[in-house]
């Protein structure tokens, strides 16, 4: 199989957005009022279903899983728990190289940030919450679709007893970690290395060589 070296990140910016602050302060002091999605209601009922008949057991949510690898990989780590992995793509989803689900995994097509907002009115709340390699979006003008840049971002942290984010960006990571101490939250930001690759993404980082971003924080 060959390799095709995964591209560094191509932007205009040299350090953290220059409306930062004030983009992630209104956020955090409204409400964000677009309609929910109809599948991403759908999706939720699935999952709050399944939650109820398991008897609400310990929950991990993985965002935007992709194929689902890092998803398998956490119900593996923590078998007691449910694992929840959303992703918004059908195709990729779909892509999980034909292997069987643990009991302890469901997998979703939703928009993550409506799932985010429906769990947060339903009071749900997960113990764990993975934002692994997550869209850069580069462009300067499209800050608003970065996880901390969005208007869901209050309902990312209602939803979450902890998180953690992992990126090739150290922007990203530096502007995560500003948000959440804009929200008050005491975060740490660092490189790391991890010993063994859990998504497709991180396996070809590692193979390239990118210098990879960790972001952890407890919210409750």
């Amino acid at each position: 199989m060959s390799f095709t070296p995964a591209k560094v990140i191509d932007s205009p910016q040299s350090d953290s957005h220059k409306n930062l602050k004030s983009i992630v302060r209104k956020h955090l002091d409204t409400e964000f009022k677009k309609p929910i999605t109809d599948f991403s209601q759908a999706a939720f009922d699935i999952f709050y279903r399944q939650w109820l008949a398991l008897d609400s057991p310990k929950t991990i949510l993985d965002s935007a899983c992709g194929t689902g690898e890092s998803t398998r990989f956490f119900s593996e780590k923590f078998p007691q728990h449910m694992v929840v992995g959303l992703d918004q793509s059908a195709k990729r989803l779909l892509n999980n190289d034909n292997k069987m689900l643990a009991d302890n995994v469901l997998l979703l097509r939703c928009d993550c940030t409506d799932f985010w907002r429906i769990a947060e009115k339903s009071q749900i709340k997960f113990e764990k919450h993975f934002l692994l390699y997550p869209n850069p979006w580069p462009k300067p003008e499209h800050f608003k679709r970065r996880w901390h840049g969005h208007p869901s971002l209050p309902s990312l942290l209602a939803i979450s007893d902890s998180i953690e984010l992992r990126t090739n960006w150290r922007i990203y990571s530096k502007e995560f970690y500003e948000a959440l101490d804009l929200a008050s939250l005491n975060a740490t930001l660092s490189e790391f290395n991890p010993k063994i690759p859990i998504t497709a993404f991180e396996r070809k980082y590692i193979l390239s060589g990118h210098e990879l971003w960790q972001v952890k924080v407890k919210v409750s």
